[in-house]
């Protein structure tokens, strides 16, 4: 290949200037010298291709030596690879016999073996064949089972649906009973009313002012008494310690009446004290009078209305003798009588949603329970949740605190009560806020993949849902606690003996009970965020808080008068009417001293003055004053300075 590569070229080259120089005429000018350079490269190229054919042939005889040597030694290897096999094959027979031999005792051992496990199988096939007919009756029997739950849960279902249906037109049924109820005291009170006036219309009124302040209290006596002296004093609240017990409050202010009935044939006279009215189905306003040993009592009282004075409301008692009174406003307490022979129902006249039913023979002997209902409204429920939002948290809502006061009695059957709870508004749920990107399918909201159940586990959901349904559960994450305290323990317990039950519309729980306590709150709170150990104490602080009121203390000077200062201690919630006030009588909010306390109703409160400053009067220097939610407590003096670098305490 490489010879013929030499050649080409020399041999094209000259075979084409022959066949030039054949087909045309020899010219003159031809150049011969570029025909002799072509025959002499080609003679030269023909030299080297006769070398080079040479080193070829030369190399070819080597390589069929080497090709000779090969055969040789491969020969070699195959006569000494015969030898070596004919020696091995004499050799390894007594080896290949001992194996044969082992391969069959190992022969005979697996057919036993297979024998035996033939056998075994057959055995394993009969048991598993019973172990499938014993899991097919097992599953058919408890399809069977579950098919008689199932049936009785929807039958107690059913049941549990007709109760709540049957609890609610309970619940209307009182509702409206209760609206009768309550029309027909109205209108017994009307006719008492009327009765009591027409029976002492002709007796005589005087109107005794409080200087010269509307309106006047009357006072009512025989005509054959209308020239006896009467003396009436309007008091300070101050002078009317140990007036107020526990959630009462003072809305008249106290008068001290003198008179002396002997002089004349008259067994009485009738006071009617005017007193500020607040609308309230929880409260009710009555007259007490304090006793010769400073303790106060409740008399009889009765709503009277005068013609000269419609817009105003007056309270009315009898008086036989000279009294301190005053008119105070205490919560409604009902009183029961419950017969062992009898069966009966109880519906509250501070909240209709507070009953109480009984069935017959529930105890031995006859008893009396007085009842009290202390409401918790949700203001204040909200306000208390935000001023302790640490102790607080998790609690959803509480019902009021009922008072239950009864001589020692042991029930035979539980009695059902119907207890009222706030009901929260439920807090709207927050959007989820969406992050934006910087890609071109920002827009585009990636669809989130919801993993469909399967049918069995919608079953068990169903199932567990139900079964929570039966036993009371709520189905959310929060849990309904009774809990109960002692007449003189201001510490709570939680009740676990009873079973709570929510209402549909979740503003009234019912249980039976069948141990009475003397206080009882039902709460409903969070599983989580509120725990059972906490939960007694936060009732406690709860209860403490509704004996308290939140006083605003006001401390300004007159801007024309600098020295003149006035000092106000008035209710949180009038804060802004008494500010209106004060500031009309030209008392400047400069260098003003504003201060929020916490109070109990009735408090007395004293006032002292310290430093170089002291009133001009010397009476002023110490004063005492009771808080009072409805009567702010006023006080206005001129002050003076003394030594600059004097320091006092007024006393």
């Amino acid at each position: 290949m490489t010879t013929t590569t030499l050649l080409d070229k020399p041999l094209d080259d000259l075979c084409r200037e022959i066949t030039d120089l054949r087909q045309i005429k020899i010219l003159r000018d031809y150049n011969m010298n570029k025909l002799c350079s072509i025959i002499t490269v080609s003679r030269d190229s023909l030299k080297e291709t006769e070398k080079f054919q040479q080193q070829i042939l030369k190399q070819l005889q080597q390589f069929e030596i080497s090709l000779a040597d090969i055969n040789d030694i491969l020969r070699a290897n195959s006569e000494q690879k015969i030898e070596l096999e004919q020696q091995q094959q004499s050799g390894d027979d007594v080896d290949i016999r001992a194996k044969l031999m082992a391969l069959n005792a190992e022969a005979l051992e697996c057919r036993a073996a297979s024998v035996q496990l033939q056998l075994e199988a057959r055995m394993v096939l009969s048991k598993a064949t019973e172990i499938e007919k014993r899991a097919n009756d097992e599953l058919a029997q408890q399809a069977l089972e579950m098919k008689i739950k199932q049936q009785e849960i929807e039958r107690n279902r059913a049941e549990e649906y007709e109760r709540r249906a049957r609890l609610e037109e309970e619940r209307q049924r009182l509702k409206e009973l209760q609206q009768k109820q309550q029309e027909q005291e109205r209108l017994l009170a009307m006719t008492k009313n009327h009765s009591h006036e027409d029976e002492y219309a002709h007796w005589s009124v005087r109107e005794f002012m409080n200087d010269n302040q509307y309106p006047p209290c009357i006072i009512r006596t025989s005509s054959n008494a209308s020239s006896m002296p009467i003396n009436v004093k309007y008091l300070t609240v101050p002078e009317t310690e140990n007036l107020l017990d526990s959630q009462e409050e003072l809305i008249s202010t106290p008068i001290n009446i003198k008179f002396d009935l002997t002089t004349n044939d008259q067994k009485f006279i009738i006071l009617a004290i005017p007193f500020i009215f607040k609308r309230s189905s929880h409260r009710e306003n009555v007259i007490k009078i304090r006793q010769s040993n400073g303790v106060w009592i409740s008399t009889e009282t009765n709503e009277s209305n005068f013609d000269l004075h419609k817009e105003k409301r007056f309270v009315e008692c009898k008086l036989n003798e000279s009294s301190i009174c005053a008119v105070v406003s205490r919560l409604k307490h009902d009183t029961i009588l419950i017969q062992k022979q009898l069966s009966g129902r109880y519906v509250s006249n501070a909240d209709p949603r507070f009953t109480l039913h009984w069935p017959k023979d529930v105890s031995q002997n006859d008893f009396s329970i007085d009842i009290c209902v202390q409401p918790v409204d949700l203001p204040t429920f909200a306000q208390f949740s935000q001023h302790f939002s640490h102790e607080c948290q998790g609690l959803l809502a509480v019902g009021p605190i009922i008072e239950l006061n009864f001589d020692e009695i042991n029930l035979l059957k539980p009695i059902q009560f119907t207890l009222p709870i706030l009901i929260q508004p439920k807090k709207k749920p927050i959007p989820p806020k969406t992050i934006p990107t910087t890609n071109d399918e920002s827009n585009i909201l990636p669809q989130p993949t919801i993993s469909q159940p399967s049918q069995q586990e919608m079953i068990a959901q169903q199932q567990q849902l139900i079964f929570k349904s039966m036993l009371g559960e709520d189905l959310s994450n929060e849990r309904l606690v009774l809990l109960y305290s002692g007449s003189n323990d201001n510490t709570w317990h939680i009740d676990t003996d009873i079973q709570l039950i929510d209402s549909k519309t979740h503003d009234i729980i019912t249980t039976d009970i069948q141990y009475l306590h003397s206080r009882i709150i039902v709460a409903r709170c969070d599983k989580q965020l509120m725990s059972l150990k906490q939960l007694p104490t936060t009732i406690c602080l709860l209860e403490q808080t509704l004996n308290q009121r939140s006083a605003t203390l006001f401390l300004r000077r007159r801007l024309t008068n600098p020295n003149e200062i006035c000092l106000v201690c008035c209710s949180g919630q009038r804060a802004d009417i008494v500010e209106n006030e004060i500031q009309q009588e030209n008392y400047s909010t400069e260098n003003e001293q504003v201060k929020e306390i916490i109070l109990e109703e009735g408090q007395i409160l004293e006032l002292r003055f310290r430093g170089n400053i002291i009133p001009k009067n010397n009476d002023q220097q110490s004063v005492q004053f009771a808080f009072n939610t409805y009567f702010p407590f006023y006080f206005e003096t001129n002050v003076s300075e003394i030594d600059k670098y004097s320091q006092h305490l007024s006393s």
